[in-house]
């Protein structure tokens, strides 16, 4: 067995250990304006940085094992799996312009029309409700604010 210094596995987890940190040290600049240890801004970037710094370690250090090549996707999953890329950034783009509701609705009965195989009809119920789950939840309920675009609602 050969000892590698620069392999993916080392080279990624050094990186996502770098990122731990910087997300720790967001965390310790947010901490003065907190309230309690686990109350504040700093709670979720500092949880984030703790599990990437572990993860990170795990990563550089795991043993090598017999590794299998990954065989990317071909077909109708290739297919699938770009058409809801692209469907993802269409719905980036039209959130600002058509609103919340009206993309989301429309980028979820896609999304499931393609990934679930439903009928067109199923899709847009399904699509429909949940979106009214996260109208009421986030704008009914939390008052958080989202683009209200051409419609408002």
């Amino acid at each position: 067995m050969t000892f590698k210094l620069f392999t993916e596995k080392k080279i990624s987890g050094f990186i996502v250990i770098l990122l731990g940190l910087l997300s720790l040290h967001e965390a310790k600049t947010l901490f003065p304006y907190s309230k309690d240890l686990l109350i504040g801004d700093h709670v979720f970037p500092g949880l984030i940085g703790i599990l990437l710094v572990v993860f990170g370690l795990a990563l550089f250090f795991e043993r090598k094992t017999d590794e299998k090549k990954a065989e990317l996707p071909t077909g109708k999953t290739l297919l699938i799996l770009v058409s809801s890329i692209v469907i993802l950034f269409l719905y980036c783009l039209l959130i600002q312009f058509a609103g919340y509701v009206v993309s989301t609705l429309i980028a979820a009965a896609c999304l499931i029309k393609i990934i679930g195989k439903y009928r067109w009809i199923k899709s847009i119920l399904i699509a429909g409700t949940i979106t009214g789950v996260f109208y009421l939840l986030f704008i009914v309920f939390l008052k958080t604010p989202f683009p209200s675009g051409i419609f408002t609602f």
